[in-house]
């Protein structure tokens, strides 16, 4: 009990703020392998049909505390230079519940030796509350009633440039700032607000030898009024059968990495987190799994589709 009240307080503070801002989209470890989570650009990337679904759970050991499921699919149109993308995503933390669909399109264009495409993402997400959940003890307090139940509309364009060893994203997902909840509380305004989130990410291949590829990455989050959040990655792939990897999220996890094929159209992947931040008292792990499904085309592309 003591473990869910503080989880709920810390909800409640930060209500309690005139404005109120956090990092509100989901973070994925293994989102060097669904690029687009964070790019709609990536949408047809792989030149083939691609479905992926991801579970994770944080804070082991924490009741409610944040889970989020994600199902995205894409493909190219044809033999146009257009791709188009679909991701669901239901991300849960103790009283707070978000569903959201965003659809992609992309246009590649093709040089000699490398590539890039423009991506935009549009959809919507609803956000709502369960104040039900919650031991409040004073029932009459304003903050607390009435729940949180809206749907914001969203847009976001996005960048992808490749060759065969080097990779650079640029994307903003949710460019429109949005307002979730609005009020007078004790006739002093309060607001909870999502800002636009802006990812930078690049990657290196380095041929070790005939059977292992070194492929060093990072990931860099931007969010106004807060400061950046980064991802250093480091994977070793042997051939197409598998990979292991560790990743260091800036002042927050260690996370250990394990992909692995299981039939040529199959992989998973999944990912320890060791928690380093202020909650590793409560809960030191968190889980993620990930399964990749793809029908190739008969069609050459510029690089093995497991690498990027």
């Amino acid at each position: 009990m003591k473990r869910i009240f503080l989880l709920c307080l810390m909800l409640i503070l930060a209500a309690s703020h005139r404005a109120v801002k956090a990092q509100q989209l989901p973070i994925y470890s293994q989102y060097m392998f669904n690029t687009l989570e964070i790019n709609p650009a990536y949408a047809g990337f792989k030149q083939a049909v691609h479905f992926t679904s991801i579970f994770r759970k944080q804070f082991n050991g924490i009741k409610d505390a944040p889970q989020t499921a994600m199902i995205t699919g894409d493909m190219p149109i044809g033999d146009t230079r257009l791709g188009i993308g679909l991701k669901l995503v239901d991300d849960r933390f103790s009283i707070l519940q978000s569903l959201g669909a965003q659809g992609s399109m992309s246009y590649r264009i093709e040089g000699d030796y490398s590539n890039i495409s423009f991506g935009l993402q549009i959809g919507a997400i609803n956000n709502k509350t369960d104040f039900s959940k919650l031991n409040i003890t004073n029932p009459g307090d304003p903050v607390f009633a009435q729940n949180l139940n809206t749907l914001t509309a969203n847009f976001g364009p996005g960048m992808f440039f490749n060759t065969d060893k080097f990779y650079a994203g640029l994307s903003v997902p949710n460019l429109v700032r949005t307002h979730l909840r609005k009020t007078d509380v004790a006739l002093s305004e309060y607001a909870v607000k999502q800002d636009a989130h802006l990812y930078l990410n690049a990657g290196y291949l380095i041929t070790l030898n005939d059977n292992f590829v070194l492929k060093p990455s990072f990931l860099l989050r931007g969010v106004k009024g807060i400061p950046l959040n980064y991802d250093i990655n480091a994977n070793v792939f042997f051939r197409e059968a598998m990979s292991v990897g560790m990743s260091y999220r800036k002042g927050s996890a260690l996370v250990g990495l394990l992909d692995f094929r299981l039939i040529p159209t199959l992989r998973m992947g999944y990912a320890y987190d060791y928690n380093l931040g202020r909650l590793i008292n409560f809960g030191r792990a968190t889980h993620e799994i990930i399964l990749r499904y793809h029908i190739p085309f008969e069609k050459d592309t510029l690089m093995p589709s497991y690498l990027f």
